[in-house]
């Protein structure tokens, strides 16, 4: 059986780019509950988690530096966007976030989704490789996109392979970011 979801990739990473300061992305989580008077339930209106724990703030920090250092090897960008153009194609999706969850419960959701190892290893990635590949290019781009975040002090130290890998290759970013954003069932132009 085939899990659909209706949050992408993109979705994955922005949960994981949450506990990083230079994104300031909030997570949003669905409660349900009575009516309101407007009409709606409250399980239609997105309800920010809980904040995280002073212990859950430090293993973000910390899991953030490690995504942050991850190593992307030279054919990342090319590889990853042709992982997530294969995801699309099978109607595969790695599950949406909730609440704040560590790398490994991350990746441990990837790998619990029917499907989607013999996906991965075709194109030479692990689940663990996937998410932090997936995060540690996140990290990278939002912070050499920001030039705020950079002088803030705040932002995690990169790994200085990857900021060149980046920049190397504008055009594989972009067509990653294109596939990151896409959903099942969509064609991706070429």
């Amino acid at each position: 059986m085939r899990m659909r979801q209706k949050h992408g990739a993109a979705a994955v990473m922005a949960a994981l780019l949450a506990a990083v300061p230079v994104v300031g992305h909030a997570q949003t989580v669905w409660s349900s509950g009575p009516v309101t008077d407007q009409g709606t339930t409250t399980q239609d209106v997105p309800q920010q988690p809980p904040p995280p724990t002073e212990a859950q703030l430090a293993q973000m920090r910390q899991e953030v530096q490690e995504a942050a250092s991850w190593r992307l090897p030279p054919d990342f960008l090319t590889r990853m966007a042709a992982t997530l153009q294969a995801l699309r194609n099978a109607n595969l999706q790695p599950p949406a976030p909730g609440g704040h969850i560590s790398l490994n419960e991350t990746i441990a959701r990837v790998q619990a989704v029917p499907g989607i190892d013999p996906i991965l290893r075709a194109h030479g990635f692990t689940p663990r490789e996937f998410v932090m590949g997936l995060t540690g290019f996140g990290i990278t781009y939002a912070v050499t996109s920001n030039p705020q975040a950079q002088q803030s002090g705040k932002a995690p130290k990169l790994n200085p392979a990857n900021v060149k890998l980046l920049q190397s290759n504008p055009t594989g970013v972009q067509v990653l970011l294109q596939e990151m954003g896409a959903q099942p069932g969509q064609g991706q132009q070429q």
